[in-house]
Formats: C-alpha cells, sequence, structure tokens
C-alpha cells in the first residue's frame, strides 16, 4: 500500500507524542517509586533508630552501674567508661556512641535551693553563676537582671525581685506571647529566652561552661575530669583564685586523678579549696551520651544526659533527638 508523503510525516509524529507520552509516565512512575522508596527508608531509620538509641542507653547505664557497683570510683580522663567508644554494625546504619562526663559546667538551677516547698537564692550558686558571667566579660547590671529573672522564674511566690518579673509581666497585654512564669526549675537551656534580660547577652557565648540539671543546690564539679577549656568554671567555683591559679590546677591534675581534697590542698598549699562555691568531686554522677546512626548518606543523632543516684542506679534525666 502507498503511504503519501504527507501521511507519512502524520504518522511520525503521532508515534514520537505516543513515545513521549510514555516516557512522561515512565518517568513519573519511576520518580514517584523513587519518592516513596525514600520516604520507607528514612521512616525505617527514624522508627528503627529511637529503639537503637533507648538500647545504647540502657547499656551505657550499665556500664555506669557496674563501674560503681562497690562504691563511688575515682574517675580519671583515662578511664575506660570515657575512653572505650562504643559502635556497632546493624542493618539500619553503623552505630556510635560515647559517654563523657557532663559535670564540667556550672548547673544553672544551682542559684536555688529547696526550702519549705519553695525555691529560695542559694548564695554560693548565685556566685558561682555570677563570676562565670564577669568572666565572660558581661555587664554586671545585666547579669544581676538576668538572675534576678531566673529566680521569679522558679520560685513559687508572685513577688518579683529588684530586677526581676513575675506573671503580672508575662501575662501582660505588651508580653508576646503572654504565659506564666514555670514555678519549676529549669529543664532546658532555651527556657532561658523567655526572659527580657537575655536580650542584653550573647547566646553562643553565655551558653559556654553552662549546663541545666533539674536538680537545685550546689553544683557538683569533678576536678579530675577538667579541661584545660574549664579554667572558668573552676574559677567561679573557688572564689579566691585567678585565672591562672585555675589553668595551673587543671594542667597540674596527675593522669590518675586525685583521690580526696586532703591530696588536692598538699599539691597547691597556697589555695583555699574549703571555700568554694560549688561542691568539689573526685568522681561524677553525671554523664552526657552522645550517640548517632550513619546509614548511606543519612544521619541521626541524640543525646542523652545520666544521673547516678546515690552512686547505685542510673536514670535519664534528660534527652534530646536530632532526626532526618
Amino acid at each position: 500500500m502507498y503511504i503519501k508523503n504527507k501521511d507519512k510525516g502524520v504518522i511520525l509524529i503521532s508515534v514520537l507524542l505516543i513515545v513521549l507520552v510514555l516516557s512522561a509516565i515512565a518517568m513519573s512512575i519511576g520518580s514517584n517509586f523513587l519518592l516513596a522508596f525514600k520516604r520507607s527508608v528514612y521512616q525505617d531509620l527514624e522508627s528503627n533508630s529511637l529503639e537503637l538509641f533507648h538500647n545504647i542507653e540502657s547499656i551505657s547505664i550499665k556500664r555506669i552501674e557496674e563501674k560503681n557497683r562497690f562504691g563511688s570510683q575515682i574517675l580519671t580522663k583515662e578511664d575506660p567508661l570515657f575512653k572505650d567508644a562504643f559502635y556497632y554494625e546493624h542493618p539500619s546504619g553503623q552505630l556510635f556512641a560515647q559517654l563523657s562526663d557532663a559535670s564540667n559546667c556550672l548547673n544553672i538551677n544551682s542559684i536555688v535551693s529547696l526550702s519549705n516547698n519553695n525555691y529560695i537564692p542559694n548564695p554560693k550558686g548565685i556566685a558561682a553563676f555570677k563570676k562565670l558571667l564577669i568572666l565572660k566579660e558581661f555587664d554586671e547590671r545585666n547579669i544581676d537582671s538576668l538572675l534576678d529573672q531566673m529566680i521569679d522564674w522558679i520560685d513559687v511566690d508572685n513577688q518579683p525581685r529588684g530586677s526581676g518579673l513575675e506573671d503580672y509581666f508575662y501575662t501582660g497585654p505588651l508580653h508576646k506571647p503572654q504565659q506564666y512564669t514555670s514555678k519549676r526549675l529549669f529543664y532546658d537551656l532555651s527556657e532561658l529566652k523567655n526572659l527580657p534580660a537575655i536580650s542584653y547577652f550573647d547566646w553562643k557565648k553565655l551558653k559556654e561552661n553552662i549546663c541545666v540539671v533539674p536538680f537545685a543546690g550546689m553544683s557538683k564539679v569533678n576536678i579530675n575530669l577538667l579541661n584545660e577549656a574549664d579554667y572558668e568554671v573552676l574559677t567561679a567555683v573557688l572564689p579566691n583564685i585567678s585565672i591562672n591559679d585555675a589553668k595551673l590546677i587543671i594542667s597540674n591534675t596527675p593522669k590518675d586523678g586525685y583521690i580526696d581534697i586532703r591530696q588536692l590542698m598538699q599539691d597547691f598549699p597556697s589555695i583555699d579549696f574549703t571555700n568554694s562555691n560549688a561542691s568539689i568531686f573526685f568522681t561524677s554522677n553525671l554523664f552526657l551520651l552522645k550517640s548517632e546512626i550513619i546509614k548511606d548518606e543519612l544521619k541521626v543523632s541524640a543525646e542523652s544526659v545520666i544521673y547516678l543516684e546515690n552512686n547505685r542506679t542510673g536514670y535519664i534525666i534528660s534527652r534530646s533527638y536530632n532526626g532526618l
């Protein structure tokens, strides 16, 4: 059968259009399949990672409890508890975990102590926090305002301190968002951003060397685990020493650590370790667990703070999760 040239052109164009449509459909199906596959991988990693992180928390708590099974143990930077990282190959990905000491910081809740079901100012905790911020070269008046607002945020009464603020301010028409003071301890550093005085501080600089542990009273610092970068913490804890004194103590701490305060005083007889704004310890009851799972180019991570109560029972007091 003879086909005219004009008809040949129509047929060719029709075939090309059909091929183009089929290609578009195939690409759409392929793209949707790839998207569904990636979503499935993400969901599997997300769900499995939570279970794996909980498992590694349990393993870490058991390691800490085993370390202290026969009583409180001296902990140093060379202890296997900190030196031995955890690595495990799992179908969901490669799991990495590392324990470290979490007491080389000042607990912001140490500015109060609990008395008669109310949180009242703790002079030593306030002195340590104030000295730390002065060392960071923040203005003293702004520091005082921040401290007053922190205490008012925690205490259960509605009586504002000198530079403090209570519910009347936070629920007022000019404050956004309207809210009430927590009347409890801080659970996360980000809660400080609720306080107007925080605007006077460089947030990145402020949060160095401070932390949140949901307990009032004196901070506890393990002097054996302080690094050179922690000299400001030690200077804030010991009110009668200079920055150079703090650096000298940290740099000359024996590799196997100090056993007690008497041994520390023998090495530094000119320094008064008894008059401190925090408890000087040679062991730790607060630990930071950092975990991450890597699957191909995907990564999820978590941070957990473990508290060892009475040197016997460990449990999680805070947890943060960074998903995909």
